[in-house]
């Protein structure tokens, strides 16, 4: 035998025995964990090993443009959370079946309102307004029939407002500007039943709300909905360079925060999403989710179904209320199915163990 041969034989001879020692370690079955593991490359997984599939040479420059980790798959989001970004951030944006019997309760809240320089993807800083100091705000929750109190301090140099989507009374629905570092406290009845977007009114309307002046308030029935595991999510777009068009797109605030950090719910369990479009500059965004259909609810005051399918259109603040089973263990992808939202941030995952 001549070199070369001997060479090329042991050449063979090695890469098969490394391959099924990786192919045993790391494929012999689809554990939980498996199945979780960050789609972004900038997360770390089992023995080093990225768990999607890999993309030609053209794409192997590890870092890209901003927003966007050059060497990802491709199949998933191309714009990715900022690497310091871990995955507790999505715990408030999840909340356990929650119902309390109480009637005519009296809620207060707390929000103070101030500008902010926020990540919203790797390497992209925005200069923003928020709520709390979070993009989007704190999550709202009362039962049908509380009485909400509502403090708002308008820390910044600009005037700002709080509007209440739902029914109150037309004194309290905050289209009047609060004057810098004024203060305004807002009294509503919470209802009707459902999601409500809570943003800034103060014009113009789209660079307010676009600059992360908003959230949710969730009113609970005063019937016990069936268990389930919630989540609100807040679809939004951003212009991160004044161009007046959005280049990047996130689900409650971050881009591809669901992409690296996979929801996760017990396969067979009633999943419940509260979906709010609070995106300008555009219209429209859709919801789609693979491998399943869902129920869905667009009705304020009803939880009983209006529609089932496995794509929901909404439109700049309209909200939605989808629920689903998953009936099988694996990794299922959502987005929306406008291919520029999806690519740009707005992609991600549901893993059923």
């Amino acid at each position: 035998m001549d070199r070369k041969s001997f060479l090329t034989t042991i050449g063979f001879g090695v890469m098969g025995f490394v391959g099924s020692i990786f192919g045993s370690i790391g494929f012999s079955s689809r554990k939980s964990n498996e199945l979780c593991a960050p789609s972004d490359p900038s997360s770390s997984t089992n023995f080093g090993i990225v768990t999607t599939p890999s993309v030609s040479d053209n794409y192997q420059n590890s870092i890209g443009a901003a927003g966007s980790l050059r060497g990802t798959n491709t199949y998933g989001s191309m714009a990715h959370p900022p690497f310091f970004i871990k995955e507790d951030y999505t715990e408030r944006f999840y909340f356990p079946p929650n119902f309390s019997n109480s009637k005519n309760r009296t809620k207060d809240f707390n929000l103070n309102l101030f500008p902010l320089s926020v990540n919203i993807a790797h390497n992209v800083n925005y200069q923003a307004w928020t709520f709390d100091g979070i993009i989007p705000g704190p999550i709202l929750r009362a039962n049908l029939g509380d009485k909400l109190r509502i403090h708002v301090k308008n820390s910044s140099p600009d005037p700002h407002s709080l509007h209440f989507h739902g029914t109150h009374d037309p004194m309290e629905d905050g289209w009047e500007p609060i004057p810098a570092f004024g203060e305004r406290t807002y009294t509503i009845e919470a209802g009707p039943v459902g999601l409500h977007p809570y943003h800034c009114h103060v014009p113009p309307l789209m660079v307010h709300t676009a600059k992360g002046l908003y959230g949710a308030l969730l009113v609970d029935p005063p019937i016990k909905r069936k268990p389930a595991h919630e989540f609100v999510m807040t679809f939004s777009g951003w212009d991160t360079k004044g161009q007046g068009k959005n280049d990047f797109y996130t689900w409650n605030g971050i881009a591809g925060i669901y992409d690296r950090y996979p929801m996760k719910v017990p396969v067979g369990e009633r999943v419940r999403f509260y979906i709010q479009n609070m995106m300008e500059r555009e219209p429209v965004m859709t919801f789609h989710l693979h491998a399943q259909t869902f129920d869905i609810i667009r009705s304020l005051g009803s939880i009983v179904p209006d529609g089932h399918s496995d794509v929901v259109t909404i439109g700049q603040t309209e909200r939605v209320v989808i629920e689903f089973v998953l009936k099988k263990k694996g990794r299922y992808m959502f987005h929306p199915h406008q291919t520029h939202m999806a690519e740009n941030g707005g992609m991600g995952w549901i893993v059923a163990v």
